[in-house]
Formats: C-alpha cells, structure tokens, sequence
C-alpha cells in the first residue's frame, strides 16, 4: 500500500496548491490499551501495551461544495514470527456533490464500507481493539475500505438514506484487475426516530475457487433503539455469508476456522450480535455485547461466542476510558490449536 500512501499525501498537496487552501480540516484518533490475558492458560497473567489504532484524517473542502477526504491508519501487525506498526491508507476519495441536486453524492477512490461506517458513527468502540470491531471487520468477511466507487443519496419522503457502491471486492491493499467486481446496496431507515433500521446486500464474486462455488455474499440487517439525549442505546445485528472454503481458509475469516475438509465447497455462515449501553452517571457508562458465529452451518462444532462487559468513563469531550473484559468460547473442533480466550484491558481513546 506504499504506492496509495505517497499518491494521497501528494493529492493532498496538488489540491492545496490548486486551490490556495487555508481551511484544511486535520483530525485524528488515538487509541492505547494496556491488557493481561487471562485465557489461554499458557498465556494468563502475560501482560503488553498495544496501539491498536491511529488515525489522521486530512478533509479538503474543494469548489462548489466538493470534498476531498483522506485518512490514514497505523496498527499494531503481527504473524507468527513478528510485530511492526504499520501505516496504510484507510480511505482516501473525492465527494462529488456539486454535478447533484439535493443531498446525493458519488464518492471515488478508497471508499469505505457503508455498513461499517453507519455502525461506527452510531456505536463506536472501536478502541477496545478488535474483539470490539463491527462483526465483518472483526470476523474479516469485508474489509474497512476497498477501492472502488458509490453512489449516496437520502430515501424518498424522508425515510433515511441509501447508497449503492461497486468496489474491487479485494479490500483497499490489494489492486485487483479482474472482471468481477463486488456491488452493495445499503439502506438505513431513520425516520421512525429513536429507532433505526439498516439492511445491506453485498455480492461479489471470487476468481480462483472455480465458477460452482465462487459466489460472495453478504446478508446484514439490524435494528438500533437510540433516543435522543440519553445515553441509551441498545441494538441487534444478523449477519449471513456464503463464500468458497478455500476463500475462509486464504482470508482467515471467521477467527480462523478449519473448514479445509469442505474444500471445494460453498460454506454459509450465519452470526449475530446484541448489545446494549446504558448511563451509570454523568459521565460514565456500561456496554455489554453478546457476539455469536457458526462459521459453517450444518457442520458440528463450528460456533463462536464472545461477550464483552465494559465500563467506560468520559474524562474530557477528546478523552474516553474503559476498562473491560472480554471472553471468547470455540467449540471443541473449531479450529486446530484455537482455544478460548479472554482478557482484561485498560483502553483510552484520544481524540483530537
């Protein structure tokens, strides 16, 4: 991703010499976790610091109401054999509204995903690091972002909003050149506040798991109850995918889990979330989440449960801690050498 870096950082400083700007908006999130796991029993009592995310976002206003929109993230990467920190582009596109009337846009470049950053906008506890993260992300079935373009605008009679998209369907690291490409529509539903509904249908197609089982698709659908000036929120999420075997093994999808036995086969996976946050005082509150996953549904002992319980406390409007414990049940053949997991970690997200 070397390549996106240095073309984005010299987007930015093209768009600014062009156009003489001096309203360049910088913003950022820093998020740290101090954590001791608990689980697995050769790993308890073992302690570390981690960054498990650092973002700076650059958003250029350009002529006529268009946006030039540039983020960058560095995360802690680890593989068997080492760590590093390392910096990629998150997003990087142009919001072309000026060529629409009304509230409509079309964004294109790394455009991110629009299930992914409705649900972080809504409920984002991110910071907690990836056991946190909105299922597909956490999970790996879509990344964040991915090269590509959409189109955005609002529902008719004031219903909410929607957008169509087209993307590589290969995740923003990867250039994908082949003929197939993935397409999402999203729909979210806000007019009958404090509720929401959202649906989205992704369908892609992968290129070398052979044309029986290459289809790619997503099912999402969840339902938020979020009145307005509380701290409430509670809300569920259903999530189903179809994907080759080989691809859950290539992409280390769904925490890993062996299916090498249905090689050559279609898998579908079905999971869901529940969660619910509510104010202990002023300035604090509790989240508590209940994720569950069968990676492959028909097969024996290919199911995941994770529940996490957090208390977390404004220090300042840019400053948020928590303090939270998490643990994660794998059934007994789920994957070779996964075993459960839990932890308990401190976490602060900065924002500036």
């Amino acid at each position: 991703m070397k390549k996106s870096f240095f073309i984005t950082l010299l987007s930015i400083f093209v768009c600014g010499q062009a156009w003489a700007l001096t309203d360049i908006e910088i913003s950022g999130e820093a998020d740290l976790n101090a954590l001791v796991h608990l689980l697995p029993t050769g790993e308890a009592g073992e302690s570390e610091f981690r960054v498990p995310s650092l973002l700076l976002n650059f958003s250029v206003p350009l002529k006529e109401g268009n946006l030039l929109y540039v983020s960058f993230e560095g995360a802690q990467k680890r593989s068997e054999t080492s760590e590093s920190f390392m910096v990629n582009t998150r997003e990087a596109y142009l919001d072309l509204v000026s060529i629409f009337e009304g509230v409509s846009a079309l964004r294109m470049g790394v455009v991110p995903q629009p299930w992914l950053e409705a649900q972080y906008e809504d409920v984002n506890y991110r910071f907690l690091g990836e056991t946190a993260y909105g299922l597909t992300e956490k999970w790996k079935y879509e990344t964040y972002s991915d090269l590509g373009a959409g189109f955005m605008s609002e529902l008719p009679g004031d219903l909410g909003e929607w957008s169509l998209s087209v993307v590589n369907g290969e995740g923003r690291d990867q250039d994908s050149a082949g003929p197939h490409k993935e397409g999402a529509l999203f729909l979210r539903f806000t007019s009958w506040n404090p509720f929401a509904i959202t649906l989205q249908y992704i369908h892609g197609t992968y290129e070398q798991y052979g044309d029986e089982v290459a289809a790619k698709e997503r099912i999402q659908a969840s339902f938020l109850y979020k009145p307005e000036d509380s701290k409430t929120k509670i809300g569920i999420e259903l999530l189903d995918t179809h994907d080759p075997a080989g691809a859950i093994t290539d992409g280390k999808m769904a925490d890993g889990v062996d299916v090498v036995s249905l090689a050559g086969q279609a898998v579908h996976g079905f999971g869901g979330s529940a969660f619910t946050i509510f104010g202990v005082g002023p300035q604090s509150e509790v989240m508590l989440r209940y994720d569950y996953l069968d990676a492959a549904v028909g097969e024996p002992d290919k199911n995941l449960q994770t529940g996490i319980v957090s208390f977390a406390y404004q220090v300042t409007e840019d400053v948020k801690t928590a303090l939270a414990v998490d643990h994660t049940w794998y059934a007994d053949n789920y994957g070779k050498g996964i075993r459960d997991a839990s932890k308990v970690e401190l976490a602060a997200q900065v924002l500036f």
